[in-house]
């Protein structure tokens, strides 16, 4: 017989939202009982995916912070538009110089301005729609989105 152990994290949460779903939001008559217990399942979901995924903030700091400098070498005068920029932190710095970066390219026709949407923006959207597809089962349970429950 095979010996016991214990359950992983994610085999509680996937419990957890098991009985939520299964056992107490088909009994929970109360409306603002039934979305508190649905946002619930949608955070625990959220809390799985943080678990079994590694924590991608610093990889996504470095890569914005090596297209910016990749940019400031290729186009000294962007300095000019960093002047200033800081942060409590250096992920809030670059995204502070991603920033100023990008509004610089808006409305700017230049050969740096071509570079920033080229080379800065398509990474932003990216980093930003991996974001979303993370914590999507959160702000679907928050959006107003709750499970159906056969009653």
């Amino acid at each position: 017989m095979p010996e016991a152990k214990r359950p992983t994290v994610d085999e509680v949460l996937a419990g957890a939202v098991h009985t939520i779903e299964n056992q107490l939001l088909p009994n929970l008559e109360d409306t603002w009982a039934r979305a508190a217990a649905s946002q619930l399942m949608g955070t625990l979901e959220y809390a799985r995916g943080l678990i079994a995924g590694d924590e991608h903030v610093d990889a996504r700091v470095d890569a914005v912070e090596a297209v910016i400098a990749d940019l400031l070498r290729d186009h000294p005068g962007l300095e000019a538009v960093l002047e200033g920029s800081g942060g409590e932190t250096r992920g809030f710095t670059v995204l502070d110089q991603a920033s100023r970066l990008l509004s610089h390219a808006v409305a700017n026709d230049s050969a740096e301005a071509d570079a920033i949407r080229e080379r800065l923006r398509p990474l932003i959207v990216q980093q930003a729609t991996d974001t979303l597809n993370e914590t999507m089962p959160m702000l679907m349970a928050f959006g107003g989105r709750p499970r159906r429950v056969e009653r």
